[in-house]
């Protein structure tokens, strides 16, 4: 195992990284003490979260649990049960719903929660810390998540389902699962690994459904709690920001005066507000909602409102209103006694850009923490690189050929050589300069064995030329397969490799990544595969 600091890699973002380092360019807009920078600041933020919401967000948790026929597990209930003490605060991070557990970062980022969680415990020990995924189920992007690439093909969800992802029915996960199954039908582990997915695909109603389940599969003894919010029971406690962002459309200009701070601070920007920063959420129907006059309508659909019918509606049917990227934070801290959001580069971002929305809309921030991130590599591939005397951080900039030949001690192609043959040949040509003067025996001879000798040592050079570059092909050709196995700033492993390849190559996968990741924001880790 190798640590990392990810800034080195120069793959953070300038928001990410004052947030890491606490700049003065961020505190100076919004302060030391911010709940975003400071621990301490945003557990007292959530010291009176509401008794009525945790005891809503334990029933919907049991509810669902019971319903998966996943709630026969003692960690998993203890840490539910938890959530109505008010000393117990949750740790939480997020992610749209992939099939087969989607790309690799996914594994780390919930052990990155877990860890969070774990580490936080052991700095408050009056306090309990329960680690959170918080299911985008309402997610409607269903380009992101319908193609699996996996072993050198690429396997497409065909459906034709629309709406929010995560209510999606599983009834045509076949045209995933049967080629999958075709192309490792003679790979026993990987088919038992399969069949595990499978079993839960095909006995669940809902992609959430699945997810859930195999999350649970995985994370359960960890104590990660699961939570679909897409709820009506939750949805109730966002009812107030529902109206205030139909009726008063205040979030988009705070918003964007906001974020023209930081684009002026030179810090990075990642979202773009609307007036309404909601959608209609119905059924298959996941659009946005705009007003028009006075009316509110849903894009691309007949549905329209007046003033009076959308807020009876919110009042009757707050589950039917879904916020986008830009609420949605909002409504996760609306509803859970959320101390800390652990996030990829481009949520530490957009959270950044929502510090006047949460302070217009009176909601507490979490502290924001960077995940962990992580690349595999094979035992061979780490002693090759130590054989070379390679860092691996030097392999995500390398951008020419020459750069990568300029890591290699033998790159030189003949050059040593060709100094020697110039020195050689100078003394040659005083040597028989001086005996020509002096008039000495045998100078045909020593002419001769000059000549001789000069094309020796061209055919030596040739020789070490081409011993040298057949040499640099082959260190070329390995660093070009570890640099294609994601180490590159254009290739990251753990957003093109899948969980399901780590999954059905090491089946202990998950406990050995848990086993070697520890807390430490903006620390990236290489480990063994």
């Amino acid at each position: 195992m190798k640590e990392i600091d990810l800034t080195a890699l120069g793959m953070l973002s300038s928001s990410t990284k004052a947030v890491l380092n606490k700049e003065t360019r961020l505190t100076d807009l919004i302060g030391e003490q911010h709940g975003f920078l400071n621990l301490d600041q945003a557990i007292s933020g959530k010291a009176n979260f509401p008794i009525e919401k945790r005891q809503d967000l334990v029933k919907v948790l049991k509810t669902d649990y019971k319903k998966y026929g996943i709630h026969e597990h003692a960690l998993i209930n203890a840490n539910i049960d938890a959530l109505l003490d008010p000393n117990t605060y949750t740790v939480t991070t997020g992610q749209q719903l992939h099939l087969f557990f989607g790309p690799a970062f996914m594994v780390y980022k919930l052990i990155s929660c877990i860890k969070a969680a774990d580490h936080y415990q052991s700095l408050y020990s009056d306090k309990k810390f329960v680690p959170v995924f918080w299911l985008a189920s309402e997610d409607h992007d269903f380009d992101e998540i319908k193609k699996t690439p996996l072993f050198g093909s690429q396997y497409i969800w065909e459906t034709n389902q629309t709406g929010a992802c995560g209510r999606f029915h599983l009834n045509d996960i076949d045209s995933v699962l049967n080629p999958l199954k075709e192309k490792l039908s003679n790979d026993s582990k990987a088919m038992a690994v399969l069949e595990t997915f499978s079993k839960i695909y095909k006995t669940s109603k809902s992609l959430s459904e699945a997810t859930i389940k195999l999350t649970h599969q995985l994370f359960a003894d960890y104590g990660l709690l699961c939570l679909d919010a897409d709820n009506p029971l939750l949805k109730a406690h966002f009812r107030t920001i529902l109206k205030a962002e139909l009726l008063e459309n205040k979030s988009e200009a705070s918003f964007n005066a906001f974020s023209q701070k930081l684009s002026d601070s030179q810090l990075s920007l990642q979202l773009k507000s609307r007036p309404i920063n909601l959608f209609y959420l119905k059924g298959n129907v996941r659009a946005r909602i705009e007003k028009d006059g006075e009316i509110y309508k849903v894009v691309d659909t007949k549905l329209q409102f007046t003033k009076e019918e959308v807020l009876a509606e919110i009042e009757t049917h707050p589950e039917n209103f879904s916020p986008n990227a830009v609420l949605r934070p909002l409504y996760q801290e609306c509803i859970l006694p959320n101390i800390a959001y652990i996030g990829g580069n481009a949520e530490i971002n957009y959270w950044l850009q929502l510090t006047d929305v949460f302070k217009l809309y009176n909601t507490e921030t979490p502290n924001l923490v960077l995940r962990q991130s992580v690349w595999m590599l094979k035992q061979k591939q780490f002693e090759w690189l130590a054989e070379k005397q390679i860092q691996i951080e030097q392999l995500f900039n390398l951008k020419s050929e020459k750069d990568k030949l300029n890591l290699f001690s033998n790159s030189n192609n003949g050059e040593e050589m060709e100094t020697y043959l110039i020195q050689f040949l100078a003394i040659r040509d005083q040597i028989q300069q001086y005996a020509n003067r002096e008039k000495l025996p045998n100078m045909k001879t020593l002419i001769e064995g000059g000549k001789a000798f000069e094309k020796t040592l061209k055919e030596v050079q040739k020789s070490e030329i081409q011993a040298k570059a057949e040499k640099n092909e082959r260190n070329l050709n390995k660093l070009e397969q570890i640099q294609n196995d994601g180490f590159s700033l254009q290739n990251i492993q753990e957003r093109t490799t899948y969980s399901l390849t780590f999954l059905i190559n090491n089946a202990n996968f998950v406990n050995n990544c848990f086993l070697s990741i520890y807390f430490k924001p903006g620390c990236g880790f290489f480990l063994n595969n």
